[in-house]
């Protein structure tokens, strides 16, 4: 894996991918079939999950009131996020109507009262904890990872994030990355450390109940490394849909992202960008301080024939005070270990306090 290759993970939050245009139209097909397949696997997961679940009654909890979200910030049935214990009881058995964009077999199933409270209580924390990826919150965060990569080549970057909450359901997201690789097997310089390519996410919250939400949004990245080692030399752009379901076996959250991003632009002699990435994540809040995520994020090479990579990664983290929390997020490869973007192992840790709308 060479310098450049090392870096085109961490730019846009996914792996950024060439691909050579003397095989783009063989892959038309392939890649239009893994986009639909994509997107109609992430409803399918989400959605269709409701029924083996849907026999199984989570424990009634007590009401939390927290400042996660706002009267603005909820659509259709969902509370008041001040409300209090009167509130979760007058709360209705599941949302009113499913959400019209599934088809009926995919939309979520009515909850009874209890885990409908339960489902309330809990996205409230995953959003003032930061992991709900469909939470409209606002959000200063600064993570540092190091990343252990194929023939002894390793990388390590710093990652400063800011979320705006705009007018309810919006959302805009700035990520500004620092970069550092050093690969002793690269002719010419092995290491470069700078600034690396700035990203930006604009996304909607199109629907939001306790126990079902759908986000989506559009993520760009812009040619601002200091050195071209340092990024990719192109702007990118692509869709993000992201999607939460309540598990009310397991008192978790079933978190979806799926994302796909080409160049549009920059320096015509840098290599042209595509990727598609799918991850899937649990959340689980413990004793009211405490979260688990455990996630796989899978990523299609479309450079390399379309060959796959697989990374695991658990994270757990802890509110401090308010809503400052911190996290400690290691991870493991699990196959496509040399492609761009996969590691032999990771581990990242991070800061991040939580705020309210705008």
């Amino acid at each position: 894996m060479s310098a450049p290759e090392i870096l085109s993970f961490r730019l846009t939050g996914a792996v950024e991918v060439r691909i050579s245009t003397r095989v783009r139209s063989c892959r038309g097909l392939t890649k239009a079939w893994v986009i639909a397949v994509g997107v109609l696997g992430l409803s399918f997961l989400m959605g269709g999950t409701s029924g083996i679940h849907s026999a199984w009654a989570a424990e009634p909890s007590s009401d939390v009131t927290n400042e996660a979200q706002t009267p603005a910030e909820t659509v259709g049935p969902e509370p008041s996020a001040d409300g209090g214990d009167e509130e979760a009881a007058a709360a209705p058995e599941g949302p009113r109507q499913g959400p019209r964009f599934l088809p009926p077999r995919l939309r979520p199933t009515v909850l009874t009262a209890e885990e409908h409270a339960e489902a309330e209580r809990l996205k409230k924390l995953a959003a003032k904890y930061g992991t709900d990826p469909t939470a409209i919150i606002g959000r200063v965060q600064l993570s540092a990872q190091y990343q252990n990569l194929q023939n002894d080549a390793h990388a390590r970057d710093g990652t400063f994030r800011v979320d705006l909450p705009i007018r309810g359901n919006w959302l805009f997201r700035v990520d500004t990355p620092f970069l550092k690789w050093v690969d002793p097997n690269r002719t010419g310089a092995t290491t470069a450390q700078g600034l690396s390519d700035l990203s930006a996410l604009l996304g909607w919250r199109a629907y939001n109940t306790p126990e079902y939400a759908f986000f989506i949004g559009v993520l760009s990245s812009f040619p601002t490394a200091d050195q071209p080692t340092l990024g990719l030399g192109k702007y990118t752009v692509g869709p993000l849909l992201a999607t939460a379901r309540f598990l009310p076996r397991w008192e978790s959250f079933l978190f979806g992202v799926f994302q796909h991003q080409v160049s549009v632009g920059g320096d015509p002699a840098r290599a042209d960008v595509e990727v598609t990435r799918a991850s899937v994540q649990v959340n689980t809040i413990w004793a009211d301080r405490w979260w688990t995520i455990l996630q796989s994020v899978w990523q299609i090479n479309w450079e390399r024939n379309a060959k796959s990579s697989m990374t695991l990664e658990f994270e757990v983290g802890r509110n401090l005070i308010g809503r400052l929390g911190a996290f400690l997020r290691p991870g493991v490869g699990i196959w496509g270990r040399d492609l761009i973007g996969a590691y032999d192992w990771n581990i990242e840790v991070g800061v991040r306090y939580m705020f309210g709308s705008l």
